[in-house]
């Protein structure tokens, strides 16, 4: 057959899918020839003979934002431009504390995130070097708890630690340390695969109420990269200053979430991921998104305001 009608249909999530380049490609030609090649037909194209469906859609814009992802690709047919990266510089600037890395802890309201890698026949110094992002490695992010002025929990991230190549026993027992030295109040470890078993350990030395396991898959880690991205832009995530932190450590977090990438999986949902094939981990990230699904298994009590008594309006007592 020849010169047949090709028709392409679908989302076209971002400008990197053959839908949008082809739609890009159609609408060139367009403007060279006049030719009419591509044929969209948003939300508003239904709404205007469907009322139930109009009300529906303007419901959802206003619940989630006419920017939203899910309201941009599948009901305005826009195509996220530039998709990859997952934190633009506005975000990553949001992302920078003034406060200091800790090595000890203080009376604070600790929780952590842990994000689980794999082993080797020898152990690594926790301290590694640049090289040790060529290999998988256990992170864990220690977070102090605190609230801005509308009483909403933020995290001010005061330490990290970095594991590669640790046997999981040694993992095991460098976790349990850490926990007990920093009065970790909420863990929540990744339990994906071999770390189900750090996990189960560490779950049963301090109880389910204080380590919850979670487990990555498709849907869990959208909702985890939607929260992690929320705690960034309401600025209530907060890395700390350079001043006092191991170098190795501060330029490999820092170069995770400046590369770090997203994809649209299906409808409705997000992943967050690093280019494996730039010798990157996403280790720092996962860790760092982890400790933001710790402040909601618990919060550091709000300290009690002082009380305001009502004032009399009548000399007699009586309001």
């Amino acid at each position: 057959m020849v010169n047949a009608t090709t028709i392409l249909y679908g989302t076209a999530w971002c400008d990197t899918t053959l839908l949008a380049q082809m739609s890009s490609h159609n609408q060139n030609l367009e403007r060279q020839d006049g030719i009419r090649r591509h044929f969209a037909f948003d939300w508003t194209t239904l709404a205007a003979i469907n009322p139930h469906y109009r009300r529906f859609v303007q419901g959802e814009i206003e619940r989630l934002g006419e920017d939203h992802l899910s309201i941009r690709t599948q009901y305005r047919l826009l195509p996220i431009s530039g998709a990859g990266y997952l934190l633009n510089d506005l975000q990553r600037y949001l992302l920078r504390g003034s406060h200091t890395w800790l090595n000890e802890p203080s009376d604070d309201y600790y929780i952590a995130g842990m994000d689980i890698g794999g082993e080797e026949e020898r152990a690594s110094s926790i301290e590694q070097s640049a090289t040790a992002s060529k290999r998988d490695s256990t992170v864990i992010t220690i977070g102090r708890v605190c609230y801005n002025e509308l009483d909403l929990p933020g995290i001010e991230v005061v330490h990290q630690c970095w594991f590669t190549g640790m046997k999981y026993l040694d993992q095991y027992a460098a976790t349990c340390e850490m926990m007990q030295r920093w009065n970790i109040r909420q863990l929540v470890v990744d339990r994906t695969g071999l770390g189900d078993g750090l996990a189960s350990l560490l779950r049963e030395k301090f109880g389910e109420e204080r380590v919850t396991g979670f487990r990555f898959t498709r849907p869990s880690k959208s909702a985890l990269t939607f929260q992690f991205l929320g705690m960034v832009n309401s600025g209530r995530l907060k890395i700390y200053a350079p001043d006092l932190v191991p170098s190795s450590i501060y330029e490999e977090c820092w170069q995770q979430l400046t590369h770090a990438r997203y994809s649209i999986p299906g409808e409705g949902l997000m992943n967050m991921y690093c280019d494996a094939s730039n010798n990157m981990h996403d280790d720092f990230l996962c860790s760092l998104a982890l400790c933001c699904e710790a402040i909601h298994e618990t919060c550091a009590p709000i300290q009690p305001a002082s009380i305001i008594r009502p004032r009399r309006l009548y000399e007699d007592g009586r309001f």
